[in-house]
């Protein structure tokens, strides 16, 4: 039983700084006619679901670029006490027929994660939405909203707000990101 207790009690402290909800995910649909070469270029992070591998970093930018592979070359940026952070990854969309549902990664070790676009109109915002189940009984979920420029119109927040809400994605979770005084 204490072998039990010490095991739940890691895995707590593990998810403490993500989004994990009781239940299974919840069912959500991608954009359907969904190009990826009109996505490319680069993306600020407006809002977030809190994310441990993201830590306390501000500015966050992510550009996308196509690869001779097909794959998505995608770099994250951020500042964190005063140093840029940077992460590299690949992502690509698995199933042709559902172009929106890419699949990402930031190390050679790690499997490749969800980064759903569930909206874009590739100009101004892009919903991204992110879930896992754990045994069916809770389930982790990560989301981002990103703008073109650093600010984000509030019809467009309240677009994808509404749009997140009518999955059953709690909006509650966001937080506003920091892209104040980013060079």
């Amino acid at each position: 039983m204490l072998l039990h207790v010490a095991t739940f009690s890691c895995f707590l402290a593990a998810v403490r700084t993500q989004v994990f909800s009781l239940g299974k995910c919840p069912t959500v649909k991608t954009q359907e006619s969904f190009d990826i070469n009109k996505y490319l270029g680069d993306w600020y992070e407006i809002y977030k679901f809190e994310a441990s591998f993201e830590g306390k970093q501000r500015c966050i930018r992510a550009n996308y670029q196509a690869k001779p592979d097909g794959h998505i070359r995608v770099q994250n940026t951020g500042i964190e006490d005063g140093k840029t952070i940077t992460a590299v990854g690949d992502g690509f969309a698995p199933d042709k027929d559902f172009p929106a549902k890419l699949q990402v990664k930031f190390s050679e070790k790690a499997p490749y994660g969800k980064y759903w676009v569930l909206d874009t109109d590739y100009d101004n915002y892009t919903l991204i939405y992110s879930c896992t189940d754990l045994a069916g009984v809770s389930h982790i979920e990560f989301a981002w909203i990103l703008s073109r420029k650093r600010t984000l119109d509030e019809q467009y927040k309240t677009k994808l707000y509404d749009l997140a809400t009518s999955f059953g994605i709690k909006t509650s979770n966001f937080q506003t990101e920091d892209q104040t005084g980013c060079s």
